[in-house]
């Protein structure tokens, strides 16, 4: 019998094939888990580090400081950021259908992320090997706007991903569309769109058309490259991107849509905001609330209304042009060409209404208005007579207007022999003429009469500098220094009755969505001389117009138009100052570097921009009637103080002054009998200035008109 030997068959290749297999599987799950694990990791430490987003409940942006006139034009705005805060509720369907067809069509379906979008970006930027595809949705818009940078790298990306998903857990969807729509970045400074609809088109939200609204809508993308005032080509191309989807998504229908890609992008004309208009106005108004408000006054969103009226201020501007128009060009051109000024007030409130500081606010930013002091010349005289009819030295009393020399002992310096504009003298003349003549004499005479001290503190309560304005005889001639403010407030003591209102630009200051800041209250104002010392003065600048160096003002055609030139030494500065129907007016021209300018005086250079402001300023203002107080009588055809014809006398009346009313030496009235109140209570004379003063002021006195 034969045996058979079975041979051992070879171990089969599938178990090794297995195990390799279950160690790759298994290294891979490891490393899946692993990966997880540094993955919930990475999440957990990104998410612990995110920033608390509570604040933007509140959310306020850093809002423009904006400046407007009483009639609520735009003046200017300030800011490094362009923007206007707009609740969502009043940003139009229209502009908000658009940014979401542009940016999100499926805001209000998916959460914080859009994973379909955010999957076919990630693709797409692994196929071109550049990161230029984000897929980011509004939310994480919001999220790397407030918190993030823009680098398109995977740690940032993950980030905005967590950063989304927690604003989503805190805020509503319309909330977190508010935020976007108000911070977003559009180009030329524009953040948000309100702003950038200001910016572009000139108009509100709610004016824009469809086509404007897409153009808007296309600039988050990209906003320099779709920017439409420096690349209008592309900007079009991404605009009818925006209203094609708009179309494919039901939101404009097929005529609404060929008619908005048809029409061109049109532009606003007017430049954006800055300084819009009334430079002056606004820088000043931006100055004070910087004074109070310092580096916050740029954004905190205040709305500063002023008291300026556009139609006085465009009259103003516009009056001095003309006249600084018409003067030579070499005049006009010269880096230190010629100045002007205007300031207009309201006399019953203080009110600026018009505020114009020089010729070219872009060729010289300073404020001749408000900042220059020159010599006022004649126009300072009025102040001088003021004091002197709480003296006794009434319109009808007399004068001597002959030429005389002051000595040493009468001027407190050296000798002075002041002369009248012309050389021309008339012997004695009544006060009044010598207002209206414009005498120099005359003022001169008065202040010394009156008492250089006394007359220097009646002046600084209409709200002079007493250290501008020292107590030596050539004041009465304006050889002190004043700004054209100042004498605008000034000469409307007179026009109100003897009180003094304090001048004020700003109306209220509110904070956009913040309410009130500031309101300004009725003025009270200040006594400064008695209604009748003011109402006698009146009468006499009213005849100044009607007879004397003002006689261009009669072309106004107002019965109560009152005023005073001035010219002073050498016509380096020439001024028209005066008032009718309650607005007071003060014009000046001159050079920054004093020099003079030939023959212009103010009745010639200075007097034609007031009546060119003034006839559009009074136009529809009823004009001012003028009666005499109860404590006024009229004696020999001119007024007097009513205790004067009881008795009253003046005491020391010097030889150069006749007046029926002297005493003859001695002071004869009694408490009875005394002066009114001249409306405001005794105070100490100003401290008197020394000889070295005194020689510095006489020799700036001026002899013109």
């Amino acid at each position: 019998m034969t045996e058979h030997t079975v041979s051992p068959q070879p171990q089969s290749a599938p178990p090794r094939r297995r195990r390799v297999w279950r160690t790759l599987a298994g290294a891979l799950l490891g490393l899946t888990l692993a990966c997880a694990g540094i993955g919930a990791w990475t999440i957990q430490r990104i998410w612990t580090q995110l920033p608390s987003v509570e604040h933007l409940a509140v959310y306020r942006p850093a809002l423009p400081l904006r400046i407007f006139s009483r009639d609520g034009d735009l003046l200017a705005e300030y800011g490094v950021e362009r923007r206007e805060f707009v609740p969502l509720e009043r940003i139009p369907p229209l502009m908000r259908q658009a940014l979401l067809a542009a940016e999100d069509a499926k805001f209000y379906q998916h959460g914080a992320v859009d994973v379909g979008g955010l999957a076919r970006a990630t693709f797409a930027n692994l196929v071109t090997g550049q990161p230029g595809q984000g897929g980011s949705t509004i939310t994480m818009q919001v999220a790397r706007n407030f918190y993030l940078t823009r680098d398109k790298v995977l740690s940032r990306k993950l980030a905005e991903i967590l950063m989304a998903a927690k604003l989503e857990r805190e805020y509503s969807k319309d909330k977190l569309l508010e935020l976007y729509m108000n911070e977003i970045y559009l180009g030329e400074r524009a953040y948000g769109f309100a702003a950038a609809a200001n910016v572009y088109f000139g108009k509100p939200l709610d004016a824009l058309s469809a086509g404007e609204a897409a153009v808007l809508a296309g600039l988050p993308k990209a906003p320099s490259a779709f920017n439409p005032v420096v690349n209008p080509a592309r900007a079009t191309a991404r605009r009818n991107y925006v209203l094609g989807r708009m179309h494919a998504l039901g939101q404009l229908d097929d005529a609404t849509y060929r008619a908005a890609v048809d029409a061109p992008i049109a532009l606003a004309t007017t430049p954006p905001p800055g300084i819009v208009a009334a430079p002056y106005v606004a820088e000043r108004a931006r100055r004070m609330m910087v004074e109070r408000f310092h580096d916050d006054a740029y954004t905190l969103g205040l709305d500063v209304t002023t008291t300026v009226s556009m139609r006085d201020q465009r009259a103003a501007e516009a009056a001095l042009d003309r006249t600084l128009n018409r003067q030579p060009r070499a005049k006009r051109d010269a880096r230190n060409g010629l100045e002007g000024a205007l300031v207009s007030l309201d006399a019953a409130t203080g009110d600026m209404l018009a505020l114009v500081g020089g010729a070219d606010f872009n060729r010289n930013v300073f404020d001749h208005a408000l900042q220059a002091y020159r010599q006022p010349g004649s126009s300072f005289k009025p102040f001088v007579y003021s004091a002197a009819l709480e003296k006794g030295y009434f319109p009808g009393v007399l004068v001597d207007d002959t030429q005389r020399t002051l000595t040493r002992e009468e001027t407190g310096a050296r000798p002075w022999r002041p002369r009248n504009f012309g050389n021309r003298y008339e012997g004695f003349i009544p006060v009044r003429r010598g207002l209206v003549r414009s005498k120099n004499l005359v003022a001169v005479s008065l202040m010394q009469a009156t008492d250089a001290r006394y007359v220097q503190q009646h002046a600084v309560h209409f709200g002079f500098d007493a250290q501008r304005n020292p107590a030596s005889l050539p004041l009465a001639l304006g050889a002190g220094a004043v700004t054209p403010l100042e004498l605008a407030s000034a000469y409307g003591v007179f026009a109100n009755g003897g009180t003094r209102m304090e001048p004020r630009l700003i109306l209220s200051v509110k904070q956009r969505h913040g309410g009130a800041i500031y309101e300004a209250t009725a003025p009270a104002g200040e006594r400064v001389v008695s209604a009748r010392n003011a109402f006698v003065m009146d009468s006499m600048l009213r005849d100044v117009v009607r007879a004397g160096t003002a006689r261009g003002a009669l072309a106004l055609r107002r019965d109560d138009a009152a005023g005073k030139t001035g010219t002073s030494n050498g016509s380096k500065d020439v001024w028209f100052a005066g008032y009718s129907s309650g607005i007071v007016a003060v014009a000046w021209l001159g050079y920054d570097t004093p020099r003079p300018m030939g023959r212009a005086t103010g009745a010639t250079l200075a007097l034609p921009v007031w009546l060119d402001y003034m006839k559009t300023a009074v136009d529809g203002r009823t004009p001012v009637d003028a009666s005499p107080p109860q404590d006024v009588a009229l004696v020999d055809g001119d007024f007097v103080y009513a205790e004067y014809t009881r008795g009253t006398c003046t005491a020391d009346v010097p030889s150069y002054i006749r007046s029926r009313f002297a005493c003859g030496g001695a002071a004869v009235q009694d408490a009875s009998d005394a002066p009114a109140d001249s409306g405001r209570p005794d105070e100490p004379m100003p401290a008197a200035v020394d000889a070295a003063e005194r020689e510095r002021v006489l020799d700036l006195f001026r002899t013109d008109d």
